[in-house]
């Protein structure tokens, strides 16, 4: 690991410290289980007519803010960059881009009710970096789901649902249906949420 690899990562802990949020119960954390309450996930996405929840709008306001603290942190220390091909097939290709100094973001699909495609960018530096790179979680939705749990620890409480759309709904999406859709929406699921916690993990702090 680079030194300049090391004080972003240190930068980062220091700045974004972890705060306390579980990690599955291996027994439970299963394929059959996770894939299941995944399309439960995908079919209450797709039946939720609305594009935006006005009742969670400030989740989203919150996880914007903090991406753009995350943004505001590495900028200086990577060149970013955006294009519409697929750049990387697994976190160790971020992690050896961000050695060399930089980051290159996908822009497709960033159609959002409440980001602007910039916004919706520069949260997937965040996803990106906070993480995929940092933790090495898969392209999978295994990693997605645990890349949930890192990227909670690192957030405000106030981004948690917003979190639970932006990373585990999409990446139920993706993993149960075989592609993202065009379009977002900013729909919250806290009673989906609040089953996931309950089938898949030991205990939540209040």
């Amino acid at each position: 690991m680079t030194s300049a690899m090391r004080d972003l990562w240190a930068g980062l802990d220091a700045y974004f410290p972890e705060v306390a949020y579980p990690d599955p119960v291996p027994e439970r954390f299963q394929t059959e289980p996770l894939f299941a309450f995944a399309t439960r996930v995908t079919q209450a996405y797709k039946a939720d007519a609305r594009e935006v929840d006005p009742a969670h709008a400030d989740s989203w306001r919150a996880l914007l803010h903090h991406a753009r603290e995350v943004y505001a942190f590495v900028q200086s220390r990577l060149s970013i960059t955006y294009s519409t091909r697929t750049v990387y097939f697994g976190p160790e290709d971020i992690l050896a881009d961000m050695e060399r100094g930089r980051l290159e973001i996908n822009t497709e699909h960033c159609e959002h009710p409440l980001w602007t495609p910039e916004e919706n960018c520069i949260f997937r530096v965040a996803h990106d970096i906070v993480p995929h790179a940092r933790y090495l979680r898969t392209f999978s939705l295994e990693g997605e789901v645990l890349a949930f749990h890192d990227h909670v620890r690192r957030a405000p409480r106030e981004a948690r649902l917003a979190l639970f759309t932006e990373i585990w709904s999409y990446a139920a999406i993706r993993y149960s249906t075989g592609v993202y859709p065009e379009s977002q929406k900013c729909v919250a699921f806290p009673e989906l949420l609040a089953d996931y916690e309950r089938a898949f993990l030991p205990g939540v702090p209040v």
